[in-house]
């Protein structure tokens, strides 16, 4: 039922009869359809997560997210599909789990008669919160706590990687001014005892790594939305994803990192996310403003959720 939901979509996109010239039924809008799919995402679902908070979840995202509404549906599917298979809710700022997120795609859209090319149009990415990553890690019974951390200028910081295991040291300053951001790393305390770090990033080396991976930029090259408006909340994500890379595996985090920032137009419940998810042709235009707001929202909100759940993440 929901390759062949997909295949509807589609078709309603590409013209406006059916396969016998009859004139089409009415289109059905993005909300329908997803509310259609609640027994397809039930099927996905892990064991006690209902489909029916995962679409009251999505048709929020679709009121509150501007031109989510105007993506390709089966975009949209396939990305809350993949938020079944996961266990995930998408677009709740207080959990920080995923969030769909506009982009214009210049290879999707009806086609120009007189060209014979796409005119463009909107689908949708997921983009998986680091909370969302810690949720997945919690859920494995291995993690007990992830952290991710900024290391300021007046703190003090010691790391010393030794044979008999690494000795980690960071002393926030609480009787002054904690100065500018120096370093950003994430540490995780396992069930079994133990623990996983990453290796320290500098700020000089997050900002080429934004500058390489950033999405939203102008047609100059220059970084805007997130990475410049929530710098610090997109770099704890950043270690989260280095730090999950250390942790014990589970097949759900993998999937995660394979999803992450994907497009998925695939709406089958029985089939691994990862096969049917690629990656975004292309970069966001810069232009785009309502992108970039829904982009900028997911940081904010990732931010705010961080600020919410301390040390615990």
């Amino acid at each position: 039922m929901g390759r062949d939901l997909a295949q509807r979509a589609a078709a309603q996109r590409g013209g406006n009869q059916n396969g016998n010239g009859d004139a089409p039924a009415k289109q059905l809008t993005l909300a329908q359809q997803i509310n259609q799919m609640q027994k397809q995402y039930q099927l996905a679902m892990p064991k006690g997560a209902e489909a029916g908070q995962l679409v009251r979840d999505a048709l929020t995202c679709i009121r509150t997210t501007k031109n989510l509404a105007e993506c390709e549906a089966a975009s949209v599917l396939g990305g809350l599909m993949t938020c079944a298979q996961l266990g995930l809710r998408p677009g709740v700022g207080s959990l920080g789990h995923a969030w769909l997120i506009p982009f214009w795609d210049r290879n999707a859209g009806p086609v120009n008669e007189r060209t014979k090319q796409p005119m463009g149009g909107y689908r949708a990415q997921l983009i998986i919160g680091y909370q969302g990553y810690a949720e997945l890690c919690y859920r494995s019974g291995r993690v007990l706590n992830i952290a991710p951390r900024t290391v300021f200028t007046n703190d003090h910081y010691e790391l010393e990687y030794g044979l008999d295991g690494d000795k980690l040291i960071h002393r926030p300053n609480i009787d002054g001014t904690r100065g500018e951001p120096r370093l950003y790393y994430a540490v995780a305390r396992l069930e079994r005892g133990g623990y996983g770090v990453t290796d320290p990033v500098t700020v000089a080396d997050m900002e080429k790594h934004r500058d390489k991976h950033a999405m939203a930029k102008t047609k100059n090259g220059d970084v805007v939305g997130p990475w410049k408006d929530h710098f610090e909340a997109m770099a704890h994500k950043t270690m989260v994803r280095r730090l999950v890379k250390l942790l014990p595996k589970s097949t759900d985090l993998a999937v995660a990192m394979s999803v992450d920032e994907g497009l998925r137009l695939d709406v089958s419940p029985d089939i691994d996310p990862a096969e049917v998810t690629s990656a975004i042709p292309g970069e966001v235009d810069g232009g785009d403003q309502a992108t970039l707001a829904a982009a900028d929202a997911e940081a904010a909100a990732q931010a705010a959720a961080e600020a919410g759940g301390g040390s615990s993440e």
